[in-house]
């Protein structure tokens, strides 16, 4: 067999190999790692018994002659499950990325929240606990509001949507304004302003009925009136 021919039939074998492998396999390869745990991170997702969880709050201790631990809360991200665990300062977890999809505010129906995918149109449900931010953020949804979904993939588990969030800042309308709620220490007078969402917030004087408004959500503070 001739050199040239021997090289191409390798590069055919590799060629084949590479794509008969599970995508979710190729997933879990490049973004499955092990950290020490003192390394990890307050926000990261953990493995830990057989389940992703997220990390709450870590705290480092130390215990006297060189000793440390490191102590946890962790919260089941596809439960409301919390747990406190210690850990030494040689442990190591393996860390689990999560990857945001691009969904839109459908509507809400009790506790559970309606999103759909504009790409794919896949409709998903999910809890209002669920929530990035917790009930007050719950309260600024609008409809066909952008939401950044938050999906786990795992090879035992395969892909389930864990968290979402609203946009860092988002237009509203104002529906009504009542008189004013008080004045700032710099002179500015404030009064309340009901959105077209249900929700109520504190603006300035001049904003009137029918302005339109982006409002900062995790503070739930008016940023300004848009033009």
């Amino acid at each position: 067999m001739s050199f040239t021919l021997t090289k191409l039939l390798a590069k055919q074998a590799s060629y084949r190999w590479t794509h008969d492998v599970p995508r979710a396999t190729c997933w879990s390869a490049k973004r499955f790692y092990k950290l020490s745990v003192g390394s990890i991170k307050k926000g990261q997702i953990v493995q830990f018994k057989d389940k992703p969880w997220k990390v709450l709050t870590r705290d480092h201790v130390s215990t006297g002659r060189g000793g440390a631990v490191v102590k946890m809360e962790l919260q089941d991200i596809l439960s409301p499950t919390k747990i406190n665990e210690r850990f030494k300062s040689g442990d190591s977890l393996e860390i689990l990325n999560l990857a945001d999809e691009a969904y839109q505010y459908l509507y809400s129906e009790g506790d559970q929240i309606h999103l759909l995918n504009l790409e794919t149109f896949e409709e998903i449900e999910m809890t209002a606990s669920k929530c990035e931010g917790g009930d007050r953020s719950v309260a600024m949804l609008e409809d066909s509001m952008p939401i950044a979904v938050s999906f786990l993939t795992t090879p035992e588990q395969g892909r389930q949507p864990c968290t979402f969030k609203l946009p860092s800042n988002y237009t509203y309308t104002v529906q009504s304004v009542v008189d004013r709620a008080g004045q700032a220490a710099k002179g500015t007078v404030y009064k309340t302003a009901n959105l077209t969402n249900g929700a109520k917030l504190q603006v300035p004087e001049f904003v009137n009925e029918g302005d339109k408004i982006i409002v900062d959500i995790e503070t739930m503070k008016y940023v300004k009136r848009e033009l």
